[in-house]
């Protein structure tokens, strides 16, 4: 799901929040029936409206009929022709009356027709792109863009002659988010929104105070862009002129009186919709209040005030936790990062994407400790890897749930709150082979530096 660092998962906004007033985070409750067909939380990434009470919504790895009035959600099934099926970015033309997708490890946009429910592929569209996670079509059908998250670019094609004919690309770093406003294309990624003349490709404007915003979505009540800065849990608007912020709200931490990750947000006339994607939630924020739809079951019931125990954007210094207490491991002193533990002499150990058969990644993560225990944990993630000071034994040990927070001396989960000497009882040790020597570069996969550490000598 997305590169060691900087993962990826993509939406849009209506309704403007004032600058001066956040929003209730927490809401009304209201579960949703969800068939679900595949494992782990319902994740939403991305939502687009297809009626006037029906959504679709996509996940990475299907996308589901979300029914606001019935309050249910159901799969759809993978289209007939598609091999690789990871369904990142949805969007529904109304001016072509079609579906398009950004297919990530596909490597294509997908453009479906609706059948009776089912999604029918049309058509594949494969050039000038590597691994497109955002996917753009203006109002009137003239012009399509990519956010091409594998090839760090920009994509802008144009429809000519029943055609989709490829016009121009510009650099993105980690491309996620695009939208089309009148003349003008925006793309979002990895510290930076930026604004190019779509006919043209000239770059007109760029803003930098973003750590990774994942999506990028026009206000068509006001012409303004709303999207969200996933890695620091925000939702903004901002103008469409000159990108200047105009408003802000939300932060990741435990409990829903924050956010998790939120890989996007939309408006339309009934208000703001919000994708707090490892909560497992869709929030709709409107004039009478916030309800706050579960597509998985609703826990935090025992956390009191979780708004104390924000991941505030200014804790972060590019991706690095700076406000976050140091501890020392495998020789080095090291902070919690995106994805990685960040050395104080500015080596990236990435943590495990996939340990003990285990395919999620680490994502924001946050550490604890206890006696001779320490515990990093992200909230994308449902185990904890542990590393034992007094041993220097490296394993994990599963936590059987996502959206955890390690705080102190304990982990918080949605369930429960787990102290860091209870996790330690479920420890896993890593293997310690293969071993090799301690690796060299930047960034280095953190199971492989202690391997290679323990075979130095420590």
């Amino acid at each position: 799901m997305g590169r060691t660092l900087w993962g990826a998962l993509a939406l849009a906004i209506c309704w403007t929040v004032p600058a001066s007033a956040d929003p209730d985070l927490h809401g009304k409750s209201v579960p949703i029936t969800v068939q679900r067909v595949d494992d782990g939380p319902f994740m939403p990434v991305s939502m687009t409206r297809i009626d006037r009470s029906k959504y679709l919504i996509a996940n990475y790895r299907n996308v589901y009929t979300f029914d606001v009035d019935a309050r249910m959600a159901a799969p759809m099934k993978r289209p007939e022709g598609v091999s690789t099926w990871n369904p990142t970015a949805v969007v529904y033309s109304p001016f072509y009356e079609r579906v398009f997708i950004a297919n990530y490890t596909g490597a294509d946009v997908l453009v479906m027709r609706l059948v009776d429910g089912n999604l029918h592929l049309e058509q594949r569209i494969t050039d000038h792109f590597k691994g497109p996670e955002g996917v753009a079509i203006s109002r009137g059908g003239r012009f399509m863009a990519v956010a091409d998250y594998v090839g760090d670019q920009l994509v802008v094609f144009e429809r000519a002659n029943d055609a989709w004919v490829y016009r121009w690309s510009a650099p993105a770093t980690a491309a996620h988010g695009v939208a089309i406003v009148d003349d003008a294309v925006f793309v979002s990624g990895e510290g930076r929104i930026a604004k190019f003349n779509i006919q043209t490709g000239a770059e007109l404007a760029q803003a930098s105070d973003v750590l990774f915003a994942t999506c990028i979505n026009e206000d068509r009540k006001t012409g303004a862009l709303i999207g969200s800065d996933t890695m620091a849990g925000r939702v903004f608007t901002m103008s469409a002129a000159d990108l200047g912020r105009t408003s802000t709200f939300g932060a990741n931490g435990p409990g829903h009186s924050n956010l998790s990750m939120p890989y996007c947000a939309y408006s339309d006339a009934g208000g703001m919709w919000v994708l707090s994607t490892y909560q497992g939630r869709i929030l709709r924020i409107g004039e009478a209040g916030t309800t706050s739809y579960e597509l998985d079951a609703p826990g935090w019931t025992y956390l009191g005030n979780g708004e104390a125990l924000q991941n505030v954007a200014s804790m972060w210094h590019g991706s690095v936790k700076f406000d976050h207490p140091t501890y020392d491991m495998l020789g080095k002193t090291v902070q919690p990062s995106y994805g990685a533990l960040r050395t104080a002499d500015n080596l990236t150990l990435v943590l495990p994407s996939r340990a003990f058969g285990n395919d999620w990644p680490f994502y924001v993560s946050t550490m604890a400790s206890a006696d001779d225990w320490i515990a990093i944990t992200a909230n994308s993630s449902p185990f904890a890897v542990l590393y034992n000071r007094k041993t220097d034994t490296l394993g994990a040990a599963d936590l059987d749930e996502w959206d955890c927070w390690a705080i102190a001396t304990k982990v918080l989960c949605p369930t429960r709150s787990y102290p860091v000497s209870e996790l330690a009882t479920r420890f896993r040790p890593f293997s310690r082979d293969p071993a090799g020597s301690v690796l060299k570069g930047k960034y280095v996969p953190l199971v492989d530096y202690w391997r290679g550490w323990q075979r130095s000598g420590g």
